[in-house]
């Protein structure tokens, strides 16, 4: 039975050739998002074996300062080679075109050994007057001048003397600039150590010298450590956000062996179905049933096997691009490991066999007489009963999850809305047989007047077999599904903070610091006495201890400026202005606290009624905490004297941008940032996540594109005699082609049409439920991308039809008639 399972893969090879591509896409993605997950580790620990390189020893302290005082002791301990601080500080530069811009510089380590960073060009700075900047951050070139602002404003200018290659994953040693240790005082005047880093001499033990440290410096706080338990230390704190990217590449990994594994099936029933006579004759001549079973399965498992292998290798490929992808300046990790290796093949022949399985069970079923006499071409599946009770089943599902998703907090209502989704694919997948028939005819319908017969021959075609044209059409589901929720879901929530910051502020910039310095009070009252400005308002957040509910991050704003330049979304009370002893909460502070409009609540000593329950959305320079109060009102019941954020509300025209930056030059550190620059801020992280989906869900529409051609060609090969009977009656190569490429497109609408409706429907859900709890998300429809899926499916359907449709036009008549 083994030579005859093989026997028979070597005479097919091109009836399995398109479903080992489908396997090896899979497999692809599978091994890529291990690859990826593996990648995120290892890119990881590269930083932090950089950031931690030489290092012998490292000390930190909670509440002894670690200054230049405690550095002498610990280089004067015997045993030590060399020791250095590590320090960053804030220091905003002015950017080429003359803006302040945020950014950080370290001190530049003096031991060559304990440098977290390697040179790229020139060299690193020799003298207080010298910086370097990261090649991939540097704006200008070598021997220019950069001007570096100090936390209080004041200005000192560098040269430009070389550029540096640091880490930067996880913000582990991503500092963008490099100062000799005395410039770095100049920028933070009296500015401790985060930590000091100790290389050892040569034969001294770690172990050791860590005791003499403790010895020397020890006291309340200070920890010293080996370098390896640093590092360690490093990886732990970074570790919860690589946890969540493995998990995020293995949700669509999951996906794409799904949309593999029903490709695999459908190529395997046509195959068994085609092989029937085949199997009939093998057992006419004494095979048993599990005899036709196991080698249906043995030879699913060879094409498995060797496709997985290929998928295997072409993982590392979408591993790499799609590194490229997410991070263009970053390094790209291809971690080969022995999980990657082992699970990717397993799953890839696991998969295989277990999607060959029902077509294999199936074959066992026909009796031999029966399988000898009847013919095989043009049979028909129909839809079971079984199947439409399960329809049926999943759809009250649906509907059930539907329902409970608007009575949830809104975290379980979007578990359930995507619970909803799934069971609702499900139900159409299972109830696709019955939509095939109406919709092939209405698009042949359709398409007849343009087409002609080939229009007509394509619907009749796939609605022969509608189990085969909706499984073909389902993979195509499930990727449309996904992709055009995700679309929807991003444009939701980018429309919805733009209306949100339309809505909110009635203002056309907004003025920051790019420092944590605050900004000039007198500031506000420079800006609205340039030409052009209607109002200018000051804004602060800061912390205030709510009575039995602690302290809580409030923003404070002038009391007039309330309902003319800052006008949040009120869902309870009235927010026309705010005066003394008025304060309005947000709705989550008021659904975590159960104030309402009406309530008092006492702020340290001053009692504060609620006026206004309201939803606002933060952007840069705009965030309203969880209260809002009369800016007057702020020292009163602040917490502490430290603010948290601060900025100026500029109701201006566009007009005025170069008077207000004129204004600016006597603040450097304040920066100028129109609204429409704001939207596009928040919208830069949504469109950057979005396009890694869309890079990560192609891969699994290539793959049903792939089943797609799988069907077509497998039917070329069922309908032989048909077609050579077609073509005696007249029809030409070319139609007989078009007729192919017709039904590849019908097929494709199909699965694209079921995908986007899915996808839109559980994206208004989505929407609908969060929105229900104050996420500030608007059900639009990104009419473009949608057309760019819908259109990128219909175009792709000829193609998976190309190879196809020359094999059924180069057959020869004669021969298929025979």
């Amino acid at each position: 039975m083994l030579r005859t399972v093989l026997a028979g893969v070597k005479a097919r090879p091109l009836r399995l050739l398109l479903s080992a591509v489908a396997i090896a896409l899979g497999v692809a993605f599978v091994a890529g998002s291990f690859v990826l997950s593996d990648a995120v580790g290892a890119g990881l620990r590269a930083a932090v074996a950089t950031d931690t390189r030489g290092v012998d020893v490292s000390i930190s302290s909670t509440k002894q300062p670690l200054d230049d005082r405690l550095l002498d002791k610990v280089r004067q301990v015997p045993g030590v080679a060399a020791a250095d601080g590590r320090m960053t500080v804030s220091a905003p530069i002015r950017d080429t075109a003359g803006h302040p811009k945020d950014s950080a510089a370290t001190a530049l380590t003096s031991d060559e050994r304990l440098r977290p960073y390697d040179l790229a060009d020139g060299r690193f700075p020799s003298s207080a007057s010298e910086i370097a900047m990261a090649e991939d951050s540097v704006d200008r070139p070598l021997g220019q001048p950069v001007t570096v602002f100090d936390a209080n404003g004041g200005s000192h200018v560098f040269t430009l003397v070389g550029t540096f290659r640091r880490p930067t994953d996880a913000g582990i040693g991503a500092s963008p600039m490099l100062l000799q240790p005395e410039a770095l005082q100049q920028l933070a005047p009296g500015k401790e150590y985060g930590r000091i880093v100790v290389r050892a001499q040569p034969g001294v033990g770690v172990e050791g010298l860590i005791t003499d440290l403790e010895r020397a410096i020890g006291g309340r706080g200070v920890e010293v450590v080996t370098g390896h338990a640093a590092a360690r230390l490093l990886l732990a704190q970074a570790a919860p956000d690589s946890a969540m990217l493995a998990k995020f590449f293995t949700m669509f990994a999951v996906l794409a062996m799904v949309v593999a594994a029903m490709v695999i099936t459908n190529s395997f029933t046509i195959l068994v179905t085609q092989r029937a006579r085949e199997s009939a004759l093998l057992r006419c001549v004494g095979a048993a049933k599990r005899q036709v079973f196991t080698g249906v399965l043995a030879e699913a498992a060879v094409v498995g096997a060797v496709a997985s292998a290929v998928g295997l290798a072409g993982g590392f490929g979408v591993a790499a691009a799609l590194q490229s992808i997410a991070a263009p300046e970053s390094p790209v990790y291809l971690p080969v490991t022995a999980r990657t290796v082992v699970a990717a093949l397993s799953l890839g022949v696991l998969v295989t066999v277990l999607a060959a399985a029902i077509p294999a069970w199936s074959a066992t079923r026909v009796p031999p007489i029966e399988a000898l006499r009847t013919p095989v071409e043009g049979k028909t599946g129909r839809t079971s009963r079984a199947r439409v009770v399960l329809a049926a089943a999943l759809l009250a599902g649906a509907v059930s999850a539907v329902a409970l998703s608007f009575g949830t907090e809104a975290e379980a209502g979007i578990a359930l809305s995507i619970t909803a989704m799934v069971t609702l694919l499900g139900a159409t997948l299972a109830i696709g047989p019955l939509l095939v028939g109406p919709v092939m005819r209405a698009l042949g319908a359709a398409f007849a007047p343009v087409l002609g017969q080939p229009a007509k021959l394509a619907a009749l075609n796939a609605d022969r077999n509608p189990k085969r044209t909706a499984a073909s059409a389902a993979a195509l589901t499930i990727g449309l599904a996904v992709v055009s929720l995700t679309t929807t879901v991003m444009a939701g929530v980018e429309a919805g903070q733009n209306r949100g910051l339309d809505e909110q502020l009635n203002a056309g910039f907004v003025v920051s610091s790019v420092s944590t310095q605050p900004l000039p009070p007198t500031l506000a009252d420079t800006l609205a006495a340039v030409p052009g400005v209607k109002a200018a308002a000051p804004r602060t957040t800061f912390s205030s201890e709510l009575g039995r509910y602690g302290p809580w991050q409030l923003a404070a704003v002038r009391g007039d400026a309330v309902g003319a330049i800052l006008r949040p979304h009120v869902v309870a009370g009235t927010l026309d202005r705010l005066g003394p002893g008025e304060l309005a909460v947000s709705s989550h502070l008021a659904k975590y606290t159960g104030l309402g409009v009406g309530s008092t609540i006492q702020a340290g000593p001053v009692p504060l009624r609620v006026v206004a329950v309201y939803d606002a959305v933060s952007a840069p320079g705009i965030d309203l905490g969880l209260g809002l109060v009369d800016l007057a009102q702020m020292p009163a019941i602040a917490y502490t004297a430290q603010t948290h954020d601060d900025s100026i509300l500029v109701k201006a025209p566009p007009s005025a941008r170069s008077a207000l930056e004129k204004a600016l030059e006597a603040a450097p550190l304040a920066k100028l940032t129109s609204v429409g620059e704001l939207k596009a801020q928040a919208s830069e992280r949504t469109r950057s996540t979005l396009n890694l989906m869309w890079a990560l869900t192609a891969l699994a529409v290539l793959i049903a594109f792939a089943g797609i051609a799988n069907t077509l060609s497998l039917s070329v090969l069922e309908r032989t005699r048909e077609s050579a009977l077609l073509r005696a009656l007249g029809l030409t190569r070319g139609g007989l082609g078009a007729t192919l490429a017709t039904e590849s497109v019908f097929i494709a609408m199909l699965g694209a049409s079921c995908g986007l409706l899915l996808g839109i429907g559980s994206a208004w859900l989505i929407t609908e439920v969060a929105k229900s709890a104050g996420e500030p998300m608007l059900f639009t429809l990104p009419w473009g991308r949608l057309g760019v899926l819908l259109g990128a499916a219909v175009l792709a359907a000829p193609l998976a039809a190309l190879l196809p449709a020359r094999r059924a036009a180069r057959g020869s008549l004669t021969a298929g008639m025979a």
